[in-house]
C-alpha cells in the first residue's frame, strides 16, 4: 500500500493572543500566549526591547566599547583605568584575556602599539590599533557592548529627594520630572542634563494692579518707597488692559530689597503698576501625580510651553526656565487633568472641567472667555480628537465639545455607560483608545461628521483586561508601531497594536494583544510626542522604556505559544518531522522552541522531556532540553528543527531570556508531516 507523503505547511504569525476563544476555533497564526512580545502592525511577533534608567547622561545602550590585542608585563583587571603611555587618553577596562583586552569609556583615540598604565606602572601594550566593537564573533560582541552598558549604567542616578518621580514632560527634548524633596514637604521639578538630574530655580511671584502703563519681559522694576528691585522674568496678565486697568501677576528674581504690598513699581522713573502683595517664594505643593500637555499659545516659535498639573497645587505653565503658577480662581485651586483645546486651556477638577479665555491661558475670567462644566462624575481624561472635538471622558461615560469659543462649545454624550481608567486614554491615529469597564475600548469618528461611536477591541483576551483593570497607571503610544501600551502598578501591562485584515473584499481595523511584564514597580508613565516613554518606579528612578536590549542590567525572560495548528484536518493523526522558522534578527539573538501535540495529551509522548522549568501560571514547559539556535547577522533566517512526535495537532512554544539578545522577530512556521490515520 502506497504510503502518504510529506506534507508542508506555512502558517504566517499574526494577530497577537487569543485566551477566550476555544481552541479549535483559534487561527494558527494567533497565539495562545505571548509574554514580552509585541505584535507587528503587519504581522510577526517581535521581542520587546528593553528599558534603562535615564538622567540625561549617555544611555547605557549606547556606549561602544574597543578591542585589541596586547601583550601584558604587569597585572591588568576589570574596572582597572588604563592610559596610554604616548597618547595619555584613559579608559575602564570590562575583559582581559590572555592576550587582548577590552576598554569603554575611552577618553580619546589611543596610538597604534602604544604602552599602557594602571596606577602609573607600565603593565602592556597594544599589538596594533584598538577597534571599536572588535570582537571576533557575534555573542562575544553582544556581551562585550552588554558590559560596556553597565560601566554606564552605574553612572546614572535618582533625582535627589524621596518618594517616586510624580510624573513630568518633555519639552524642547529634555525631560522634566518632579519628586518630593527628602523631607516630603515640597515637590521639586528636575531637569535631565548631560551632567545628570538638575534642580530647576523656581523664582518669585508678586501681584500687581492698576497697570497704567506696561511691563515687559526683561525689565527692572523698582518699588516706590521701598526702594526693592527685581528682574521680571514673565508678565502673567490676569485681567484688563495694559494702559488702563491691567492686574495680574509678575515672575521675578535677582531681587535686592524687600517689596510691600502698597506702592508703585517703577520701570525707570515712571510708574507702570501698583504691588498688591509681597513678592513671595514660587513652591511646588509635595505630592500628586502630574500630566502635561506643550501647546503654544501665540505666534512665536519661542512661546511653545508646557502646561500642566498634579492634584495637589496650581496648574501651571513652564518653558524650560521659567515656572509660572497659574490661578483658576478656584476655592480649591488643584487641578488634576490637563490639555488644550482651541486656543483654550483645560483642567479637570473633579467632575468638572474649566478652560481659559481664548488665547489667555492665565485669564480665568468669564469677561475673558473662560467657563466652567460638570459631567457628574470624576473626569479621568481630556483628550482632544479627530475632528476638532475635545473628548470628556469620566470613569463611567464619555462626551464630546464641540465649538470654538465659549460662544458656540456645545457638549454631548458619546457613551453613558463607557467611561475610562484614569491615565489609561491614549490617541492613536484618528481613533482614541482607552481602558474601560467593557476592556479595551476604541472610540472612532463615525461616518456622520462631528459622532462617534465605541466598541471593545479586547474580547479576545478579556480575562487579561480584567486583572490588570485595577492596578493601571499609565499609558503611551508609539505612533510609529500603531501601538498603545497600558501598564500596571507591578509592571505589568498590554501591548496594543492596530492593524486591519481582510474580510472578504474588505479590510477592517483589528487591534492585535499581547502581554509585558517588567521587574519594577511602577508609579508613573510619561508618553512623549516624540515616541519616547519614560517609566518612573515606586523609588524614584526614571527608565526610558523600549531602550536598549535588557531590562536594566537583567535579563528579558520572553515566550509565546502558538494556537494548536490541526492542518485543517482536526481528527486525523500526524507524524510531525520538521519545523522551520521564518526570522528578522537584529544582531546577537538566542532562542529556545519546543514543540507539543495534541494539547498536551499526557497519552502522547512529550517532547524530548527532561527537567521543567516554570515560565507562567498554569503552564510547565521542558526547558533543558529545548532546541537552541543562535545568530549573528542582520538577515532573514530560516533555521530548522527536527520534531519526533505523534498528534491530531501541533503547537510550539518559542522562549528566550538574554540581556544581550539584540532583537528577533518570528514571522511564520513551516511545518512538516505525514497524516496516518483517524483518530478512534
Amino acid at each position: 500500500m502506497k504510503m502518504p507523503g510529506v506534507r508542508v505547511e506555512y502558517t504566517k504569525i499574526i494577530g497577537g493572543m487569543d485566551v477566550v476563544s476555544p481552541a479549535m476555533s483559534i487561527p494558527p497564526g494567533k497565539a495562545e500566549l505571548a509574554m514580552n512580545y509585541e505584535p507587528g502592525d503587519l504581522g510577526g511577533l517581535r521581542r520587546i526591547d528593553g528599558y534603562e534608567r535615564f538622567d540625561g547622561r549617555p544611555s547605557p545602550s549606547d556606549a561602544t566599547y574597543y578591542w585589541c590585542k596586547a601583550a601584558f608585563v604587569g597585572a591588568v583587571a576589570v574596572t582597572d583605568t588604563i592610559t596610554g603611555v604616548t597618547s595619555t587618553e584613559t579608559a575602564e577596562v570590562i575583559e582581559v584575556g590572555t592576550d587582548w583586552l577590552a576598554f569603554t569609556k575611552a577618553s580619546g583615540t589611543f596610538t597604534e602599539d602604544e604602552g599602557f598604565s594602571v596606577g602609573g606602572i607600565t603593565v602592556g601594550a597594544f599589538d596594533g590599533l584598538p577597534s571599536e566593537k572588535g570582537h571576533p564573533n557575534g555573542v562575544d560582541n553582544a556581551e562585550a557592548l552588554s558590559l560596556a552598558a553597565d560601566v554606564y549604567r552605574a553612572d546614572i542616578a535618582k533625582p535627589a529627594g524621596s518618594g517616586p518621580v510624580r510624573g513630568g514632560g518633555k519639552l524642547g527634548g529634555t525631560l522634566y520630572v518632579f519628586r518630593d524633596n527628602a523631607l516630603a514637604t515640597a515637590g521639586v521639578l528636575w531637569k535631565a542634563t548631560t551632567a545628570g538630574w538638575v534642580e530647576v530655580t523656581l523664582f518669585h511671584e508678586i501681584s500687581f494692579d492698576t497697570g497704567v502703563g506696561l511691563i515687559e519681559e526683561g525689565d527692572t522694576i523698582t518699588q516706590d518707597v521701598s526702594g526693592a528691585t527685581a528682574l521680571v522674568k514673565r508678565v502673567v496678565l490676569e485681567s484688563g488692559a495694559w494702559g488702563a486697568d491691567a492686574a495680574g501677576r509678575l515672575i521675578i528674581t535677582t531681587i535686592t530689597g524687600a517689596f510691600n504690598a502698597v506702592n508703585d513699581l517703577l520701570v525707570g522713573a515712571v510708574v507702570q503698576a501698583t504691588a498688591a502683595s509681597l513678592a513671595t517664594q514660587i513652591t511646588i505643593a509635595p505630592g500628586g501625580k502630574y500630566s502635561t500637555v506643550n501647546y503654544n499659545f501665540y505666534g512665536s516659535t519661542a512661546t511653545y510651553r508646557m502646561y500642566g498639573c498634579g492634584g495637589v497645587d496650581r496648574g501651571f505653565e513652564f518653558d524650560g526656565s521659567v515656572y509660572v503658577p497659574l490661578d483658576t480662581g478656584m476655592d480649591t485651586d488643584t487641578p488634576s487633568l490637563v490639555t488644550c483645546f482651541q486656543g483654550h486651556l483645560f483642567f479637570a477638577f473633579g467632575g468638572s472641567w474649566q478652560h481659559s479665555g481664548t488665547g489667555t491661558p492665565y485669564s480665568w475670567a468669564p469677561a475673558a472667555g473662560a467657563n466652567e462644566g460638570g459631567v457628574g462624575e470624576t473626569i479621568t481624561a481630556l483628550i482632544p480628537v479627530t475632528g476638532q472635538v475635545l473628548a470628556i471622558i469620566g470613569e463611567r461615560g464619555s462626551r464630546q465639545l464641540t465649538g470654538t469659543s465659549v460662544t458656540d462649545f456645545t457638549l454631548a454624550t458619546i457613551s453613558a455607560d463607557v467611561g475610562s481608567v484614569a491615565y489609561a486614554a491614549q490617541n492613536l491615529g484618528s481613533d482614541t483608545l482607552m481602558l474601560s469597564d467593557h476592556g479595551i475600548t476604541r472610540l472612532s469618528a463615525a461616518e456622520a461628521y462631528g459622532n462617534f461611536e465605541q466598541g471593545s477591541v479586547s474580547r479576545s483576551i478579556q480575562p487579561l483586561v480584567d486583572v490588570l483593570k485595577p492596578k493601571v497607571i499609565g499609558s503611551s503610544v508609539y505612533r510609529s508601531r500603531n501601538q498603545y501600551r497600558v501598564f500596571g502598578s507591578d509592571g505589568s501591562g498590554l501591548i496594543a497594536t492596530a492593524s486591519s485584515e481582510k474580510n472578504g473584499l474588505n479590510w477592517v481595523p483589528v487591534v492585535y494583544f499581547t502581554q509585558l511584564q517588567y521587574l519594577i514597580n511602577l508609579n508613573c508613565v510619561i508618553s512623549c510626542d516624540d515616541d519616547t516613554t519614560y517609566l518612573c518606579d515606586d523609588e524614584g528612578m526614571v527608565y526610558q522604556a523600549d531602550k536598549g536590549t535588557s531590562f536594566d542590567g537583567e535579563d528579558i525572560e520572553a515566550y509565546f505559544r502558538t494556537a494548536f495548528n490541526h492542518m485543517k484536518a482536526p481528527t486525523t493523526l500526524k507524524s510531525f518531522l520538521k519545523a522551520s522558522f521564518e526570522m528578522t534578527v537584529e544582531g546577537y539573538s538566542v532562542i529556545r522552541v519546543h514543540p507539543e501535540f495534541s494539547y498536551g495529551d499526557t497519552r502522547y509522548a512529550r517532547h524530548l522531556l527532561q527537567e521543567e522549568e516554570s515560565l507562567g501560571a498554569g503552564d510547565r514547559w521542558n526547558v533543558g532540553s529545548w532546541n537552541q539556535f543562535y545568530w549573528t547577522a542582520r538577515l532573514v533566517h530560516n533555521p530548522s528543527i527536527n520534531i519526533r512526535g505523534s498528534g491530531t495537532n501541533l503547537t510550539i512554544v518559542v522562549y528566550s531570556k538574554s540581556k544581550i539578545d539584540q532583537g528577533h522577530r518570528v514571522d511564520g512556521i513551516i511545518v512538516h508531516y505525514i497524516p496516518r490515520r483517524l483518530q478512534r
